[in-house]
């Protein structure tokens, strides 16, 4: 897990698509150091986790939440076991999100 950057009460988390796909506990980063979140498996790109009282300091007292923004990030290179790996799962899935895609007719 990477730390993108931070907007307001949001961390942008670069994972990659095995934790979003299988889930996995992560460390995120807060003002009061760091946590350990749980990614439920299935989660998407972009969905975010709201982390409750774990943002900033509210003029009001107390604290804010912080949300975690996921983002997949995708390997640039492959070792040879990795290419493998991911062509049987190509070749083996079900999973198409770009069913909708095919039936639009422009």
């Amino acid at each position: 897990m990477c730390i993108l950057f931070v907007l307001s009460s949001t961390i942008y988390t670069k994972l990659d698509e095995l934790t979003l796909v299988l889930g996995a506990e992560i460390s995120v980063p807060t003002p009061d150091g760091s946590v350990t979140m749980k990614v439920p498996k299935g989660v998407r790109s972009g969905q975010s986790l709201r982390l409750r009282g774990k943002g900033w300091t509210l003029q009001k007292g107390g604290r804010g939440d912080l949300l975690a923004k996921l983002l997949i990030v995708t390997p640039k290179d492959l070792s040879a076991i990795e290419q493998e790996c991911y062509e049987k799962i190509q070749a083996n899935t079900s999973f198409n999100p770009r069913t909708q895609l095919e039936e639009i007719k422009l």
